[in-house]
């Protein structure tokens, strides 16, 4: 039996980040749960632009490759994009690029129906693993781990590429919400420095970066 081959991944640039949800996973559309990272980049980024091109290179020739071993969707089907242009509230373009990376949090392997629990490993500048990362909010700058699967929409006869987050790390940070802004009400003090303080736990187990079986998401394999 020939062992799966590993996804290649890659790394963005530094984006801005709009609405992530990387500590907690969104119910709102999918009741199993997904972690995204929408990032905003420069019109003009140099390295964002060579990033699109050869993931723009690896799309099309899976496109190719689907429609040679499936001609029946040659006139119908139709490439789309996984990047597109911001655009303000008048509807004119902002001269920024946006690309949105997604992990389901609850995943069913196709083989076994083992369930796992998946979630973005969350680093700072210094590469450093945060097990209790803060709130990440909109305006941090960050950068992504992702692998991409080329997949095939049926339905509405759409080739494209699907960018699976992996990683993140944050560059620079804006935190939201909850406990990070009440902290803002107080004063630095002499006293308890935070050692041994923790997050809460699900005391859910959790795949392994990699785990056989976890990776497939059903997003459209062919």
């Amino acid at each position: 039996m020939t062992q799966k081959q590993k996804r290649e991944r890659f790394v963005t640039p530094k984006g801005i980040a709009i609405w992530p949800r990387l500590n907690a996973p969104d119910t709102k559309f999918d009741a199993d749960g997904v972690f995204s990272a929408k990032l905003a980049f420069d019109g003009d980024d140099a390295a964002a632009n060579t990033l699109i091109k050869k993931l723009k290179g690896i799309r099309d020739e899976a496109f190719k490759q689907y429609i040679s071993e499936n001609p029946k969707f040659k006139k119908v089907a139709k490439v789309v994009d996984f990047f597109h242009p911001e655009l303000d509230e008048e509807g004119d373009e902002t001269g920024r690029t946006l690309m949105n990376f997604k992990m389901k949090h609850k995943v069913t392997a196709k083989k076994t129906q083992k369930v796992y629990l998946m979630k973005p490993t969350i680093i700072n500048a210094k590469k450093a693993v945060l097990k209790n990362p803060p709130n990440i909010g909109g305006g941090s700058v960050l950068k992504v781990s992702f692998e991409v699967n080329p997949y095939f929409n049926a339905k509405d006869k759409e080739f494209g590429l699907s960018l699976r987050l992996v990683a993140v790390q944050i560059i620079e940070l804006v935190e939201f919400g909850g406990n990070a802004a009440a902290a803002n009400d107080f004063d630095d003090e002499d006293g308890y420095d935070g050692e041994g303080a923790e997050g809460t736990e699900d005391g859910e187990d959790e795949a392994e970066d990699g785990e056989e079986g976890a990776e497939d998401e059903g997003d459209g394999d062919y």
